[in-house]
């Protein structure tokens, strides 16, 4: 029965028509449980015409979700290159199931996405960003009231909020005309709004209390559901329980095995309505029903199925390790669990379905002895896959459980690798003294066992701990151990690390390009291999050392290529490390919007790791002082960040960005201060252009320090006061801000009213009147005339409305522009009328191009 769904038949109609045009799309049904997105989804696959191809699958909770389940189920297609997925990265993967799907006009029904493992979630959002010209319709249900903010569902639907291509259906509980046409249709003396009141209107509640016969409302969905089977026979009530324990849609001749029941029984059922027929498949009506009936099987029954389940997978020869680890859990059967649990858990990890792989291998765990040899193995798995998971501490743990496995037993070779390991998750933790303490232990332990990968891995551990540490000689020193190693053992992936750590150290030194070439030939080997986190990293640090050098042109072409790599494939968390560098890249520049649309993009993306959000918010906040607005939380906030890192590339920024707003706002006798967070940090393993910058604030506030090195020479000339030739290398870099610094610090006027001029064109008003302040008070002439932006903006704009019109230009919404700038959407609608009127134009579209043509805009 289909009543008060049609809309949202109509609705789905609709996209389906948009995707066999060529514009794919997809569509996530979500309501409570009980809802009707099945029937929902039944109701509007009967109206799909035969020249669309109909693919199906769905998740279940019976246990442990399978990886890749739903898809394998509708796109048998790929199951053979699942077998052992040799060769078979996930992108590759993926792109295969998005060619198959796109081959004819398709729709793919998948159900109870809250229920999906991780694999099938990332192909969800896979699909989402790459749909929209294929002809296909995805449609995902699930149960919203069991999405949480921190669900993996969450994450998807908050990624892809702003795609075109996804739409988002909330399905309502039936009014009291929905539950009064039910309540007439089943023939019954229930009074509709009674009924409605009692259950919520929820149809699935309705239909199970209209179907039990019984003349009051049940208190519960799990009361209805017994009311109803309590009718049947004992034989009846057999089959239910063992359809209940096998779980999603067992096959009929599954059930007669493992039930002992006739056919007959099972036909019982099937009129009574509490399971349906699908094929050679039953089911029960809605997985509310199968759980209350699960859970009221007694337990000695229970684990009587679970065993007979498990020897019927035995005898018929079933590789599903998955299900059988689930029997032998559910029977108590430890041998059987510890025999295919890791078999489940390893299929699990290869196709990507990490957070699943790790809850098999915790039940491995659980179901082994202390002293069984296999203990070990199921631990190093079990806190790799919580590694994967980003669930730390928990990582942490079992590793420390697996090194007092390998030391009791004297395993020097073990230890050493599992201490390595532990540095890299306790920097992860941000406890870097540890990280440190525990990589050389590990270095120390694995020396006298000869050259290893081990020990090689190990050298290559604390070239990367050193070069965070901004140590640039004991990377190189490090990183060559570990190359050399390399070389000997001929490990590709040991070379590709350390290639990395060495030339990001090198980049800081006076052999910059040899330190880029070495970081190239990292990228080259990751691209070759596959290797996509390795690649993701080296376009990393290519693109945030030369942001650091001030290589400006290089950094952003290559932050552009490194996030086109990672959006490419889904690397997200790298691609918005790279967005808040570029978001740096833009400042530097003098984009003052570019700058803080980077930001905020990185800012409002969930779950964002904390060495991300560090650059952000020293954007955002330097953004703000820029423009006179009190930016102090967010730098505060940066600060505290940075702080718990002790890293010198974390604390510099968040130190000169708070100096700078000190110096802004007239707080000159704080400039020391904020320097001084940073200062001690830096001296340690000190760089030109950290140093440089660290002492020009310090000599804004009249304090000279000594270097132990030269600083940069940009700021050195600042500092010593050569004004004209320090505003000419800032200007050869594209660095409008410190070109005004230099400008607006010399003594010649025409010099003053050109930084004055530089700061109005990018609306860092605040800078512009600092400088001024400060020109004023060393006695030297200030430049006179109008300051307003109409200087900059012939056509009368604001620095806001300047602003607005360059977001405009790059496509963006009211909405999306108002996230990016942290404004109301009403203000940014008030604003965008203002432009248009300006520029006399009808259209954004028109506006931006007249104001490329008038030069208001870059081409």
């Amino acid at each position: 029965m289909l009543i008060e769904r049609e809309e949202y038949v109509a609705r789905l109609r609709d996209l389906l028509e948009l995707a066999t045009s060529g514009h794919g799309r997809l569509v996530f049904v979500g309501g409570e449980a009980g809802v009707g997105k099945t029937t929902l989804a039944a109701a509007f696959s009967d109206t799909i015409s035969a020249d669309v191809v109909l693919r199906r699958g769905a998740c279940d909770n019976v246990t442990t979700a399978d990886a890749l389940g739903p898809l394998i189920e509708a796109v048998p297609e790929i199951a053979d290159a699942l077998v052992d997925g040799s060769g078979v990265t996930r992108f590759r993967l993926f792109r295969r199931i998005r060619d198959l799907l796109s081959e004819s006009p398709t729709v793919l029904l998948l159900e109870d996405v809250h229920w999906a493992d991780e694999a099938t979630l990332e192909l969800l959002r896979f699909l989402g960003r790459r749909i929209d010209d294929c002809p296909l319709l995805v449609v995902a249900t699930y149960r919203a009231d069991e999405v949480g903010p921190e669900h993996g569902l969450t994450l998807v639907l908050g990624d892809l909020a702003t795609s075109l291509a996804t739409t988002q259906l909330s399905l309502p509980p039936l009014s009291t005309a929905g539950v009064r046409t039910l309540v007439e249709q089943f023939g019954s003396s229930f009074d509709a709004t009674e009924l409605h009141d009692r259950t919520g209107g929820n149809p699935f509640y309705v239909t199970e209390v209209l179907s039990s016969d019984s003349t009051t409302v049940p208190a519960t969905v799990r009361d209805a559901v017994l009311a109803r089977t309590a009718r049947l026979s004992s034989a009846a009530r057999t089959v239910l329980s063992t359809v209940a324990v096998l779980g999603h849609r067992p096959e009929l001749d599954r059930v007669v095995a493992v039930s002992a029941e006739s056919l007959d029984a099972i036909d019982e059922c099937l009129r009574s309505g509490v399971l349906v027929a699908d094929g050679d498949r039953v089911a029960f009506r809605h997985e509310l029903a199968r759980l209350a009936v699960q859970l009221a099987i007694p337990r000695a029954t229970s684990d009587d199925l679970h065993a007979r389940a498990l020897v019927e997978l035995q005898q018929r020869g079933s590789r599903d390790h998955r299900r059988m680890s689930y029997h032998a859990a559910g029977s108590g059967n430890r041998s059987a669990v510890a025999e295919h649990a890791p078999l489940a858990a390893a299929r699990a990890a290869r196709l990507g379905a990490h957070r699943e792989a790790a809850e098999h291998y915790r039940a491995a765990v659980r179901w082994t002895d202390d002293d069984d040899n296999s203990r070990a193995s199921l631990l190093d798995h079990l806190s790799y896959e919580c590694y994967l998971t980003d669930e730390l501490d928990e990582a942490l743990a079992y590793r420390r459980e697996l090194l007092d496995l390998h030391e009791r037993a004297a395993e020097p070779l073990a230890s050493g690798d599992t201490e390595r390991w532990m540095s890299r998750l306790l920097w992860f933790l941000g406890r870097n003294a540890e990280s440190e303490a525990y990589a050389a232990r590990a270095v120390d332990v694995l020396q006298p066992l000869g050259d290893t990968r081990e020990l090689a891995m190990a050298y290559s551990n604390m070239a990367q701990l050193r070069m965070l540490a901004g140590d640039t000689s004991g990377t190189i020193d490090w990183a060559e151990r570990a190359l050399r190693l390399a070389e000997l053992l001929d490990d590709r992936d040991i070379r590709t690390h350390a290639l990395n750590n060495l030339g990001t150290a090198m980049a800081f030194t006076d052999d910059a390009l040899e330190g880029t070439t070495r970081i190239m030939q990292s990228l080259e080997l990751a691209l070759a291999d596959d290797a996509e986190e390795h690649a993701a990293r080296a376009h990393t640090n290519l693109g945030s050392t030369r942001v650091m050098r001030r290589a400006l042109h290089e950094a952003e072409s290559g932050l552009h290529d490194g996030i086109a790599y990672c959006t490419e494939h889904d690397l997200d968390s790298w691609r918005l490390y790279m967005t808040a560098w570029l978001a740096r890249c833009a400042a530097e520049q003098g984009r003052m919007a570019e700058a803080e649309h980077h930001a905020a993009s990185v800012l409002r993306s969930p779950r964002v790791a904390a060495v991300t959000l560090m650059p952000a918010l020293v954007v955002k906040g330097q953004m703000a002082t820029w423009r006179g607005d009190d930016a102090r939380a967010i730098l505060d906030q940066a600060l505290e960040l940075a702080t718990a890192t002790g890293e010198t590339q974390r604390l510099v920024p968040a130190a000169c960005a708070r100096a700078e707003a000190a110096w802004i706002a007239g707080r000159t006798s704080d400039i020391a201060a904020e320097i001084d967070v940073a200062w001690s940090t830096a001296l340690e393993y000190p760089t030109a252009w950290e140093l440089g910058e660290l002492a020009w604030w310090l000599h804004m506030s009249g304090v000279e320090r000594e270097s132990p090195i030269p600083v940069a020479r940009p700021f050195a000339l600042l500092i010593a006061g050569e004004y004209a030739t320090a505003a000419g290398e800032w200007k050869a870099l594209g660095c409008p801000v410190w070109t005004a610094h230099a400008l607006l610090s010399s003594d010649d006027v025409e010099d003053a009213r050109e930084g004055v001029r530089v700061l109005d064109e990018i609306g860092a008003t605040a800078v512009r009147d600092a400088l001024l302040r400060d020109r004023h008070a060393r006695g030297q002439s200030v430049p006179r005339g109008p300051r307003s932006t109409s200087r900059a903006n012939p056509a009368g704009l604001t620095v806001r409305e300047s602003e607005i019109l360059a977001l405009l230009s790059e496509g963006l919404s009211n909405a999306e522009i108002a996230a990016s700038l942290f404004l109301a959407e009403k203000t940014v609608s008030h604003h965008v009328s203002a432009v248009l009127r300006k520029l006399d134009e009808p259209t954004r579209s028109r506006a931006v191009a007249a104001a490329r043509v008038r030069g208001l805009l870059a081409n």
